[in-house]
């Protein structure tokens, strides 16, 4: 038991070490993302005493079903976040009504009835499971229809959102989710064939590892950071641009018959990458990239022109050599 409870309690020291770092975020900046977070907080809590089996039976009862409200909110928080970051704006104040009267309605059933969980059972001699009642399929229903429903939005953000930096977040939150929604889904298809599984306690170390993803993609220069390690993006390939440009100036050769560093050349590559960066962040828009680098219109524009005149010399001068060759 006591190995059992070890990544129970790494993953409430994540969660507290994240809160501590980032509690302005989750406070004042996104409410949705602080709800989120202290759903999966308690779930996490509830899930470590479900551990502890030497419970009264109607105490043990309680905390299951206590966790399974908290399973409940993480969902509803998902949802929740979601709808936020990927900018849905249809009819979302009646969403949000009708998530909430689920989100009442399962509640009340569950603590009020014994229709979705009927009673609780040792699944082994260390943690506790559910006795299944009549309406448990609703609460599958909504766990795999809540987790695809955010899945959809979450994409529906990558392809649609108004601003770079929302698509961006959406991109982050959905790698970050892939995890705890496959293992979710896979428990749920394993325990609808009967197979007696228990992944909540691996759960909870993907759910920190999502949240403390989430929470440090809010802020700009972080998502930014973030998004250099994360393959195939933009602002990775922008990263080791700017790290070769770099490179290349620094590496000065003592051979004279090495060409000399053409500091002039280097400083317009490293201007030209920031300036089609920028323009690729708002989608083209000139006035924006202008007002955010700090020049006019017409100096980005004349940047611009020659940044694609150079790429597209580069790009001959490549063809004529495998030609050539």
């Amino acid at each position: 038991m006591e190995l059992l409870i070890i990544p129970s309690v790494l993953a409430i020291s994540i969660k507290i070490g994240i809160f501590m770092r980032y509690h302005q975020s989750l406070r004042r900046e996104n409410l949705d993302l602080g709800i989120f977070f202290l759903a999966v907080f308690f779930l996490n809590l509830f899930e470590m005493l479900s551990i502890q089996t030497d419970f009264a039976s109607d105490t043990s009862l309680l905390i299951l079903l206590a966790y399974y409200c908290c399973v409940i909110f993480t969902i509803h928080g998902f949802l929740n976040v979601a709808l936020t970051y990927s900018q849905y704006d249809r009819e979302t104040p009646r969403i949000k009504l009708a998530l909430n009267l689920i989100l009442a309605g399962l509640i009340c059933g569950m603590f009020f009835t014994r229709g979705i969980i009927a009673g609780v059972e040792p699944m082994n001699s260390f943690t506790l499971t559910r006795i299944p009642g009549d309406f448990y399929w609703m609460f599958q229903l909504y766990l795999l229809g809540g987790l695809s429903a955010a899945v959809a939005l979450l994409i529906r953000g990558i392809l649609h959102a108004d601003s770079s930096f929302a698509r961006q977040k959406c991109m982050v939150v959905l790698i970050a989710a892939a995890t705890p929604v496959l293992m979710a889904s896979s428990v749920v298809a394993l325990m609808a064939f009967g197979i007696q599984v228990n992944g909540a306690i691996f759960m909870s170390l993907a759910l920190s590892i999502m949240l403390g993803l989430m929470v440090f993609a809010e802020e700009k220069t972080r998502l930014f950071r973030l998004l250099t390690i994360m393959p195939y993006t933009r602002e990775r390939r922008l990263h080791k641009q700017l790290l070769q440009q770099i490179t290349d100036c620094v590496s000065i050769s003592d051979d004279p018959n090495d060409q000399a560093i053409n500091l002039k050349q280097i400083m317009k590559d490293l201007e030209g990458s920031v300036v089609e960066h920028v323009l690729g962040y708002y989608d083209g828009n000139q006035k924006k990239a202008a007002n955010a680098l700090g020049v006019s219109e017409a100096t980005l524009s004349r940047r611009a022109r020659s940044c694609q005149q150079k790429r597209y010399k580069d790009s001959v001068r490549i063809t004529e050599n495998a030609t050539s060759s």
